[in-house]
């Protein structure tokens, strides 16, 4: 019996380093962080979960409770923080995109307040005309 929980404590841990290691590479690959929220929580949940899991091949009480109230913290907690970070890049998306457009619109302005070129300054300035 104690074989068999070894071997699928060591099973769990890495199946649940494969995820980790494979959440990483994404992670790592995406360009934004709307794709990188993604691989984000592939890693602080199944991963995470799984490798934590596989603390029950120690057969000791504290490490297994430890273990669960890790698991049940990471449960409540991770899509909480991968909500928050969306929202808070989307509003500084929004906010830069509304940055942009005023900038925009004060240029245009700035453009039809100028006089126009005079004759003598378009010739300088294209010498093929």
């Amino acid at each position: 019996m104690e074989a068999v929980l070894d071997v699928v404590g060591v099973a769990l841990l890495m199946l649940g380093l494969l995820l980790a290691t494979i959440g990483l590479y994404g992670l790592l690959r995406m360009p934004e962080i709307f794709h990188q929220v993604h691989p984000a929580g592939l890693i602080t949940g199944p991963a995470l979960v799984l490798i934590l899991l596989a603390a029950v091949a120690t057969r000791q009480a504290e490490i297994i409770t430890s273990a669960a109230l890790v698991v049940v913290f990471l449960l409540i907690t991770s899509p909480l923080a991968a909500h928050a970070i969306a929202q808070a890049a989307k509003q500084r998306r929004e906010r830069r995109h509304e940055e942009e457009r005023l900038e925009r619109v004060r240029d245009e302005a700035e453009g039809l307040d100028a006089e126009p070129p005079a004759a003598d300054e378009e010739q300088e300035r294209d010498p093929a005309r």
